[in-house]
């Protein structure tokens, strides 16, 4: 996992250190988007940190570190065949990576649409994807005192 990540926010969608940008800057950069009188709803997606593992541990924090080049890929990938859906004017995926305690933020999908129904269903499927798709990898530290990286 290389360590050489976005240090700061410049727009785009992709993988950044934790406390980079944030949710009201993602959909300001969505409302500069020239077409923006196209769009009916904006709806956003913020996963944060749980307590809990998935299989029911108590969480203390939370790492996540990625391959950065493969996962900018990734997310670019999954931007763009998005973007080509019907109704869709724009969208920014970010990934956060670093240490994050319980309920920060972790990610964050925004979706531009013409109407609510196809920004709904392009939200979930960047989320889906986003999950499944891009190089990251996370080590849940439990309360227990043991740890250990997943993808």
């Amino acid at each position: 996992m290389d360590s050489e990540i976005k240090q700061t926010w410049n727009g785009t969608s992709g993988i950044y250190n934790k406390g980079t940008v944030d949710l009201p800057a993602i959909v300001k950069s969505i409302k500069a988007n020239p077409d923006i009188e196209k769009v009916g709803s904006i709806l956003t997606f913020n996963g944060i940190v749980r307590q809990t593992s998935k299989n029911g541990q108590k969480v203390k924090s939370l790492t996540i570190d990625s391959y950065n080049e493969l996962a900018n890929k990734t997310i670019q990938k999954i931007s763009n065949d998005i973007k080509n859906i019907n109704g869709i004017i724009d969208l920014r995926i970010i990934h956060l990576k670093g240490k994050f305690d319980i309920s920060d933020d972790l990610v964050f999908v925004v979706i531009a649409s013409s109407h609510r129904e196809e920004g709904f269903k392009a939200l979930r499927e960047a989320v889906e994807r986003y999950k499944t798709e891009i190089e990251v990898w996370k080590r849940e530290e439990l309360t227990d005192g043991s740890s250990e990286w997943q993808h």
